[in-house]
């Protein structure tokens, strides 16, 4: 196992070069050491903490769960993108019918009129989300919740 860490005393104190005096953190030290005899190969690297954003971003979801100690965790794959996820998504879920994504909005709120397929559940769901737009002039705005108004665009004025 290689364990990246961004404090350099911390890894010292854990690789045995340097002691470990705070009192505090004399029981993770010893339970770390019961630890280390359970890996075949272990290493420690030092990384700088403006490089350690993805392992900050690890270690927060980890402590969100309690994983038991017989359980067996399979190994995790990461890719790495060249873009944001979303933008991958946007011309698989985009309907190409030529009208903006917030047409139904903006119609709810200028003229009070539901689409034409609309069911009672999908009239009430667009009701909740007309709640947080607003029309100035002719154009659509969406109230953020620091009460900006953030303009709605097409995917032509977008790109």
């Amino acid at each position: 196992m290689e364990v990246f860490g961004d404090s350099n005393l911390v890894l010292r104190q854990v690789q045995g070069e340097w002691k470990t005096r705070d009192a505090k953190l004399k029981p993770y030290h010893a339970y770390l050491e019961l630890l280390v005899g359970r890996f075949d190969d272990l290493r420690f690297t030092h990384l700088p903490r403006a490089q350690n954003q993805f392992a900050d971003a690890l270690g927060t979801l980890a402590s969100m769960i309690d994983v038991p100690t017989d359980a067996t965790v399979r190994p995790l794959l990461i890719e790495s993108r060249s873009a944001p996820a979303y933008c991958c998504l946007i011309d698989d879920t985009e309907p190409d019918d030529g009208l903006p994504w917030y047409h139904d909005i903006y119609h709810f709120l200028k003229l009070g009129i539901y689409p034409d397929v609309a069911m009672a559940k999908d009239k009430r769901a667009l009701r909740q989300l007309a709640a947080r737009f607003v029309i100035c002039g002719e154009t659509l705005y969406r109230l953020s919740a620091d009460g900006m108004l953030l303009l709605c665009l097409d995917r032509a004025s977008a790109d």
